[in-house]
């Protein structure tokens, strides 16, 4: 099934043919500047492996890439590499130009707060290349700065309030009620499907009815905003991705603006209706992020309420917080649900502690789970075990980093006394060699929800600022409360009915390939798919506990 490109698209074409050659320019400023810094470092015996002016670090990574699987998460090779650094407490600068910018890659829990709480580091503009093709634009919340990021954090703080959230959780109850029918019916199938393909599409109609207030229906059928969505996720680019054949995929840049022109179209639509409902409803409960959006546009501007249109200016500046509310709320959640169901199928003990509290908070009755989520929604705070295993899941895969823009001012200084400059470098906080690390956790690799529920005094308790998968400092997530409710809802709603396993042994002999199938010793390995997903999609069959 293929589709026509429209002819208005050629404007577009020859715009990224422009970006295309301003980036080739881009990268070759901004070499000829990293080979510059790192031949600075190299004098000055900086931690850092081995460096060559032409390859930069690159050759560092291909012994390594040698013992995993091809399409490894990039985080992986680089967390290889950090663990040679114990004498700076893993700390060193990394060069891979020209696939991405200059690195200080920190795994260490001190660092951290340095760069993201102390300095209090700002986001930088390189996140625009990854964000554009979700939000459709480089005013986003994720990627502002300053005055900027502060009104903008401002007017969403509201939507994401935890107690605010609770009004929502009819929507989060309901998409969650599908998600359950669509499991009895591959259980009754016994077939073997992508896990976290339906996870995406569930999560997708969560964050769908808490952006918009609209059903978005992608479990059961395609829509075209989360199928446009998902499709962008697909044909997204690793910024360190080092495959010449899938950067330079023509097709890419065509299929990017379709995609972002079906979900303006999309979005476009939501946001003339609710202003016409908002606009002449001056007192309606806010049921959605976009209700607060309009509601705070109509305050600030007391004369739009009779207008039949809103700004112009406005309107871009919703759609592209809308869309990345909508990439950013669905997709590391999903990733986040499915290893949570894999850990728990790989521990009994858990399995049977997290079941038993679901027991205890909402009874034995399954029947009854969705109406008291309604009408007790408080109640899905009540289950400390639950917490524990979300926050053990999201210690051992993460589903992204966190990077800060360095400054001439700002010295990170290690557990030792070493310093080190950020004066034009990303920082990256490694979260997955940060969370593994074994000088600041105890079985660093080993499942133990346990950790989340003991006193500072046993040698299992998460060392402060440790675990960072929403980070700290006033760049948090402002997402986190909405992400734990979503993912206890679903554990709620379907360990007890349910055991899903992976199938991967059946997969890979309807699948063969060669080489590296695990990483780590871990199957489910992560891979690149907008945020890290588990690889394969996470093949798995579905039973009813009986």
């Amino acid at each position: 099934m293929g589709f026509s490109v429209p002819l208005t698209c050629g404007p577009y074409i020859t715009a990224f043919v422009v970006v295309w050659l301003s980036g080739i320019t881009y990268v070759v400023v901004k070499g000829w500047h990293s080979r510059t810094t790192f031949y600075k470092l190299q004098k000055q015996g900086v931690s850092m492996p081995p460096w060559n002016p032409v390859t930069g670090h690159l050759l560092s990574l291909a012994p390594i890439l040698k013992n995993f699987p091809l399409n490894v998460h990039q985080n992986y090779l680089i967390a290889e590499l950090s663990k040679r650094f114990t004498k700076s407490d893993s700390a060193f600068y990394l060069d891979l130009w020209p696939f991405s910018v200059p690195f200080l890659v920190i795994s260490s829990p001190s660092m951290s707060i340095q760069a993201c709480q102390t300095y209090d580091l700002a986001k930088p503009k390189e996140l625009n290349r990854f964000f554009y093709p979700f939000a459709g634009g480089s005013d986003n919340l994720f990627v502002a700065n300053g005055p900027q990021w502060k009104k903008s954090r401002a007017i969403f703080n509201p939507g994401f309030n935890a107690n605010y959230l609770l009004t929502q959780m009819d929507h989060i109850v309901e998409e969650t009620s599908e998600f359950v029918d669509i499991l009895r019916e591959h259980a009754t199938q016994g077939d073997i499907f992508s896990l976290d393909d339906l996870l995406c599409d569930f999560t997708m109609d969560i964050i769908g009815a808490v952006t918009i207030n609209s059903r978005l229906l992608s479990q059961r059928q395609s829509n075209p905003l989360a199928s446009s969505m998902r499709s962008q996720v697909r044909w997204h680019l690793a910024d360190g991705e080092f495959n010449p054949f899938k950067r330079m995929n023509p097709m890419r840049p065509i299929m990017q603006w379709y995609n972002g022109h079906q979900m303006d179209n999309y979005v476009t639509k939501e946001l003339d209706k609710r202003f016409a409902e908002r606009r002449l409803q001056d007192n309606s409960p806010s049921r959605s992020i976009m209700d607060l959006v309009l509601d705070n546009y109509f305050v600030e501007n007391p004369s739009a309420r009779p207008a039949s249109k809103m700004d112009p200016v406005f309107k871009k500046w919703a759609m592209v917080q809308i869309r990345l509310f909508l990439f950013a709320g669905h997709d590391s959640t999903a990733s986040t649900i499915a290893y949570c169901y894999h850990l728990l199928s790989k521990s009994p003990e858990a399995m049977a502690k997290i079941r038993a509290e679901h027991d205890e908070v909402f009874g034995k009755d399954l029947m009854t789970v969705n109406s008291q989520l309604l009408e007790q929604p408080n109640k899905i705070n009540l289950m400390p075990y639950t917490t524990a295993v979300i926050k053990e899941v999201m210690r051992l895969f993460p589903a992204a980093s966190a990077v800060r823009t360095g400054e001439p001012g700002a010295v990170l200084q290690d557990s030792d006394g070493n310093d080190y400059s950020t004066e034009g470098m990303i920082i990256l906080v490694l979260h997955i060699a940060l969370q593994r690390n074994p000088k600041y956790w105890k079985d660093p690799e080993a499942f133990i929800p346990e950790r989340w529920l003991v006193g500072p005094e046993d040698p299992l308790h998460p060392p402060k600022g440790g675990w960072r998968p929403f980070e700290f400092g006033p760049r948090n997530c402002i997402g986190s409360p909405l992400v734990m409710q979503d993912i206890k809802t679903v554990l709620v709603m379907t360990l007890r009915e349910f055991d899903i396993r992976a199938a991967y042994d059946e997969w890979d002999v309807a699948n063969p390939r060669k080489g590296n199938k695990t990483a780590w010793e871990e199957r489910a390995y992560q891979v690149f798919v907008g945020a890290a997903h588990p690889a394969d999609g996470f093949p798995c069959r579905v039973t009813k506990r009986a």
